[in-house]
């Protein structure tokens, strides 16, 4: 898949009337394609991956992975400074102060008993350490299985605007189709034009054939302006697609359902929303499991160092240092608890129920995709057989013309065939390639077709 660009110009043309006799001004469309450089092969593709990724993927990922990195550190000890002053002449407090300062003197028992007042500076460092906490574990394991699940999710999106950056490159393939057609039935026009004239003045045809001719001509003319039309509007969705709207995008080289020979479609689906889905399910599980662990007791360890001074903030006329382990265990918390586990199972259940829906709603998509494209194809052969078909029989119907011996009406009636023909063929074309890449997207595999090397993990 290519894209290069073009001029404005080749869009603005419009068809003019042509007298019978002179050359059709036709839009030479491949002709100014081939004067650009292809850009790289799956460009659009790769391109709009990087458009997902700047302004959707990475931020939530980043959010993801940011969040299990904050719930994993909570496996870390967590380490505090402090520095606090007090002052008191009450004589326990002044005693304890001064303990803690060394500087106790039990020699005169009426200063414990009425000190004066004491101050003290306290320099103290605190270590707390988790030793069993089952809100740590769970969380980190829950913060995991999201950053996985933002990251599936990322991937989905890159699959999404990828097939829709295929399917705006398709639109704008059979837009460049139907230019074609309506050119060769503008074209096709001009000829009966010209014969029907050619007849009337030779005396052998009549005014009113030229007349309808006329009519047909204009009714092409009309055709070719409404196609260019779509053709320009193509082009705008199409960088739209691409972000980058006002662009003068084109495509360099059509697509042809040769594009996916030779690679199979996945036997089970990878969907990543599906991984997401997962991921979500069992993120739901380990919460419940973390609901029943609330009911257990949480071990931690504690140690710190101080520092005290009478008269100096971060003095040190005294220094002592504790380390101690402990358990806490709720017994009765009302019914916090209990709600919580009934909350965390009741959020399990919605999430592997939508979680199974969609997968069912998946392999219906994927079912529904194969199917299309063998109508798809079917169409597109019968649809080609259609054009020979009605090309033939529109050249007997005007050789017959030319010898006089068949009506205008038969002739006009053959060439309409040929071109509802044409038409039909372009579509059939178009929609086969777009059920074929429609397979790729259900089954999950649309990158890996286009970007065998790229596709993240």
């Amino acid at each position: 898949m290519r894209f290069q660009l073009r001029s404005r110009r080749d869009a603005a043309d419009t068809p003019c009337r042509v007298e019978p006799g002179e050359d059709p001004a036709h839009n030479r469309d491949d002709d100014r394609r081939a004067d650009h450089d292809p850009v790289e092969t799956h460009q659009p593709v790769r391109r709009v991956i990087e458009i997902v990724d700047a302004a959707q993927s990475a931020p939530g990922q980043q959010q993801a992975r940011h969040a299990a990195g904050e719930a994993k550190s909570y496996y870390l000890p967590r380490i505090t400074a402090a520095e606090n002053f007090a002052a008191t002449n009450e004589p326990g407090n002044s005693m304890f102060m001064t303990l803690n300062q060394e500087k106790l003197d039990l020699s005169d028992p009426s200063a414990l008993n009425h000190p004066g007042t004491t101050r003290d500076f306290e320099t103290k460092v605190t270590l707390e350490q988790p030793l069993f906490n089952p809100d740590v574990s769970y969380g980190y394991h829950r913060a995991q299985k999201g950053a996985e699940a933002a990251a599936a999710s990322a991937r989905w999106s890159e699959e999404k605007i990828a097939f829709g950056a295929y399917s705006a490159y398709l639109g704008l393939q059979q837009a460049h189709a139907a230019l074609g057609w309506a050119q060769t039935s503008h074209k096709d026009a001009l000829e009966m034009l010209r014969v029907a004239a050619q007849r009337r003045k030779a005396g052998v045809g009549l005014k009113a054939d030229e007349l309808r001719a006329r009519v047909f001509l204009a009714e092409a003319e009309r055709r070719l302006v409404s196609v260019k039309n779509n053709l320009a509007i193509a082009r705008e969705r199409f960088a739209l697609a691409l972000g980058q709207p006002g662009a003068d995008l084109d495509i360099a080289a059509p697509l042809t359902p040769a594009l996916f020979e030779g690679k199979p479609v996945a036997g089970q689906m990878s969907r990543a929303d599906l991984q997401a889905l997962t991921l979500q399910s069992q993120a739901a599980d380990l919460a419940y499991r973390q609901s029943k662990a609330e009911y257990l007791p949480k071990v931690g360890l504690q140690a710190s160092y101080s520092l005290h001074d009478s008269s100096n903030p971060f003095g040190a006329e005294g220094k002592s240092w504790t380390v101690g382990a402990g358990l806490t265990w709720d017994l009765f918390d009302g019914s916090r608890r209990a709600e919580g586990k009934a909350r965390a199972e009741a959020l399990k259940r919605a999430v592997d129920a939508r979680r199974l829906d969609a997968a069912r709603q998946a392999n219906f998509q994927v079912n529904k995709a194969r199917l299309h494209a063998q109508e798809a194809r079917l169409n597109l052969t019968t649809a080609n057989q259609a054009v020979k078909e009605a090309a033939e029989g529109h050249r007997l119907t005007l050789e017959r013309y030319r010898a006089g011996l068949a009506s205008l009406s038969d002739l006009l009636g053959t060439q309409s065939a040929l071109d509802q023909a044409r038409l039909d063929a372009v579509k059939a074309e178009a929609g086969l390639l777009m059920a074929l890449g429609n397979i790729r997207f259900q089954d999950g595999t649309f990158l890996k077709t286009f970007l065998p090397d790229e596709v993240k993990p």
